[in-house]
């Protein structure tokens, strides 16, 4: 099931690629509620990391991070249905310049864009989409594809980005 505009964001906390100083060393976590406190917040969801169209996505979104999302106060990140350690390797290979969250159980991606049934063979992969929450934690836009080759083009990030500013 997806969110719709509208709706109550749903709270989730997941970790990012990026590593904590220890003792012990451990990934750094993000939660949604916290970030809305600084400004809105758009999710990019993938189905998995070192793929074409994953990769075309969040290369985007990394060249795209300075004039079309900071440069309006907004936050964006990444959410895939893998665990922290393959998405770290991924980033360093690319330098994606926001957090990629590990929903590694599906869980946020249930709640938000929904799963893929089978995806190359494989189960309960997280389908693409992108969602805008506005700082007042309410889901402002909603893009999801059930074509998995599909990324979201320009005007879809232009309007996730003014419907989380509230324009």
């Amino acid at each position: 099931m997806a969110v719709n505009p509208g709706d109550r964001a749903p709270d989730f906390e997941l970790f990012s690629q990026e590593m904590l100083a220890g003792p012990p060393p451990r990934f750094k976590s993000y939660r949604l509620s916290a970030a809305l406190g600084q400004g809105p917040v758009v999710l990019h969801f993938f189905p998995m990391p070192f793929t074409g169209v994953c990769e075309a996505q969040m290369c985007a979104v990394r060249d795209n991070l300075g004039s079309t999302y900071a440069s309006r106060g907004v936050q964006v990140w990444g959410v895939t249905g893998h665990y922290p350690f393959p998405i770290q390797a991924w980033d360093r290979e690319h330098r994606f310049g926001v957090p990629v969250l590990a929903d590694y159980e599906h869980t946020v991606s249930e709640q938000y864009v929904g799963t893929y049934p089978d995806l190359l063979g494989l189960r309960k992969v997280t389908k693409r989409g992108v969602v805008a929450v506005s700082r007042d934690g309410v889901v402002r836009y909603v893009w999801i594809t059930d074509d998995p080759l599909v990324a979201p083009g320009e005007e879809v990030v232009g309007e996730a980005v003014a419907k989380a500013q509230g324009t």
